[in-house]
């Protein structure tokens, strides 16, 4: 479901209504592929989710809050229910009724999507630590065995 996409741009405190995540799926290029039933964009949007969608990945949506992505969606799929089965813990599932969000709510969505965003960003960091140090090790693995076979050869 989750690719390395990059979404629309989104600011810090946006997207926290339910017109706001709907205006995402009313852009020019939009194309989201079902009109009635479960799946729509009210729905999505109900759910937490935004447009990020792409000529190769026409449903691609992400959570304002836990950054999920996910695709691949079908005409009877329930937005919140799928949602809730892939991020259970997501803070904005957390919320009854979205369309009467507080202040206090934003706030408190607002400290969970920056959470989560830095420990998606700390993985992604440590994953290409890990490569670069396995990379290092490899290059000096190979420039010992260059440096001993030098030394047997003189």
């Amino acid at each position: 479901m989750a690719g390395s996409r990059e979404p629309l741009p989104v600011e810090l405190g946006a997207l926290y209504t339910v017109e706001e995540r709907l205006e995402t799926f009313r852009v020019a290029h939009c194309s989201w592929p079902f009109d009635s039933g479960p799946c729509t964009p009210l729905k999505m949007a109900e759910a937490g989710f935004y447009f990020c969608g792409t000529d190769r990945a026409p449903d691609w949506v992400r959570c304002v809050v836990c950054h999920h992505d996910m695709e691949g969606w079908e005409a009877t799929d329930d937005p919140r229910s799928e949602h809730k089965k892939h991020v259970p813990n997501c803070g904005f599932l957390k919320i009854k009724d979205p369309y009467k969000i507080t202040v206090e709510n934003v706030l408190d969505l607002e400290k969970k999507a920056l959470e989560t965003f830095i420990q998606k960003e700390k993985r992604e960091l440590e994953k290409q630590m890990t490569a670069m140090v396995e990379g290092m090790k490899e290059q000096l693995a190979h420039a010992a065995a260059e440096a001993k076979t030098n030394a047997q050869n003189t």
